[in-house]
């Protein structure tokens, strides 16, 4: 028993020593691109942030498993027409978050010490927010399309949001860099509703539906393994 367990102990230095998939944490910083997919809420995409860490695990030489954890800002701009001019504008609008991801990393280059690696990633991942869109200007006598909806309308956003993604990651040595699309699955306007009710004050829909994407790219930093 013992002897198999020495034997397992040098296996797995061995392996430690000769894998050079990525491993350990990283720190990230970058930008990403918010899109709402809806019809229940006119807005275009915008830039805004990402920061936080990473951690890769493995010992294969070519995949690794990543999670990650991010403080993101989500930006939009949304349609809106004034009280006093009926002309189409639109606000800026944003909605912070902090996400955990898990992926699967498969190296196309594999990693070597000193050297380029480079292959696609996919995965899951979980976002929790702060439940309002924040406007970044005054938004008294905004009323945003198509419904119409107030400010107030707006603080009831769904503080969970979870997808997949899918992306490319490369770097060298210290440095790696990661492209991805992550796909929401959740419905973000669930809980918003428009100004219909019944005299009973039932609210009578209808049922709004939006689903938040983006695109990041992130430069993570390795701190330490």
């Amino acid at each position: 028993m013992i002897q198999k367990l020495h034997l397992f102990i040098l296996f797995f230095i061995t392996v430690s020593i000769h894998a050079q998939v990525p491993r350990g944490f990283s720190f990230g910083l970058g930008m990403n691109q918010t899109m709402l997919d809806s019809k229940d809420l006119l807005a275009d995409s915008n830039i805004s942030y990402n920061a936080g860490l990473t951690f890769n695990m493995g010992y294969h030489e070519s995949f690794n498993y990543e999670i990650t954890t991010l403080i993101s800002g989500n930006a939009l701009k949304l349609d809106y027409v004034n009280s006093e001019a009926l002309t189409v504008r639109q606000a800026k609008y944003i909605l912070h978050s902090f996400d955990v991801g898990f992926n699967m990393n498969y190296y196309i280059i594999t990693p070597d010490e000193d050297k380029f690696y480079f292959g696609p990633s996919a995965g899951v991942y979980i976002s929790a927010n702060t439940g309002q869109l924040d406007a970044k200007e005054d938004a008294n006598d905004q009323y945003y399309l198509p419904y119409r909806l107030t400010e107030n309308s707006l603080a009831d956003i769904n503080k969970l949001n979870y997808g997949v993604s899918f992306g490319l990651t490369g770097g060298y040595n210290k440095f790696r860099l990661a492209l991805k699309y992550n796909l929401g699955l959740s419905n973000l306007l669930s809980d918003v509703q428009t100004d219909s009710y019944s005299e009973t004050n039932t609210y009578t829909g209808p049922s709004l539906e939006g689903k938040l994407h983006s695109v990041s790219l992130i430069l993570y930093y390795k701190i330490f393994r």
